[in-house]
């Protein structure tokens, strides 16, 4: 008895495994990573998929479809940034290692998305949950170094950017706000389209978790200047 029930078990879950095709991801598996009952985390390598556009989108399309000037007035207008940063990028996202190599990442839930936009007076996190803080000072160290001091959640932190020549258009940010650092790799929006993507596609529904990346080996950033 108990061996059938096992058999059935298992009938189960292979059919619940096969009920996705291909087809239905959003973007074109590459290399599989490992696949569930829900749906499948997969590498992509097709750099044309839609959801390229969905790790950072169109900051205006982004602020209307979110009433943005009604909502929060003070930052209406941080897109259109006036200060004079030379040509350093103001608009990333994550960039992940796995494996080695360097990814995007495509989150189950989009609320775990959230580009960075530096405008003049504040570095504004897109997403649906808007979050934003207030830029106190801005020094442009060199062309490939930016200081931010901000405030963080009502304590003062300073974000320091200093972008690199590998991997190809990242900058390493590093926060540091009272005894605490800590460190994030991003990768501007021009470039986005130039790494593979891993997606974490549950096809209809959210995934139960998010995907987790391995530890970064700093010693493979290579700084500019």
């Amino acid at each position: 008895m108990r061996f059938l029930l096992s058999l059935a078990l298992l009938s189960f879950h292979f059919k619940s495994l096969a009920q996705f095709k291909e087809s239905d991801y959003h973007c074109r598996r590459d290399s599989v990573i490992y696949q569930t009952s829900y749906g499948s985390v997969y590498i992509t390598r097709d750099h044309q998929c839609d959801l390229y556009d969905w790790l950072c989108p169109d900051p205006k399309s982004w602020m209307n479809s979110n009433d943005i000037d009604v909502n929060f007035p003070e930052i209406a207008h941080f897109f259109n940034p006036q200060e004079y940063i030379s040509n350093f990028p103001r608009y990333w996202n994550s960039l992940y290692e796995y494996q080695g190599n360097y990814f995007v990442y495509c989150p189950s839930d989009w609320m775990a998305n959230r580009p960075d936009y530096i405008s003049d007076s504040f570095l504004v996190e897109i997403a649906s949950d808007i979050t934003y803080f207030r830029i106190k000072k801005t020094e442009h160290i060199r062309s490939s170094e930016l200081l931010l001091t901000l405030d963080l959640f009502g304590e003062e932190a300073t974000l320091r950017i200093r972008l690199l020549t590998f991997p190809k258009g990242a900058s390493l940010w590093e926060y540091t706000m009272k005894n605490e650092s800590w460190s994030e790799l991003k990768v501007t929006s021009d470039y986005v389209r130039t790494y593979d993507m891993i997606n974490n596609d549950c096809v209809n529904q959210k995934c139960f978790q998010e995907f987790q990346f391995e530890t970064y080996d700093w010693s493979h950033l290579k700084f500019m200047d």
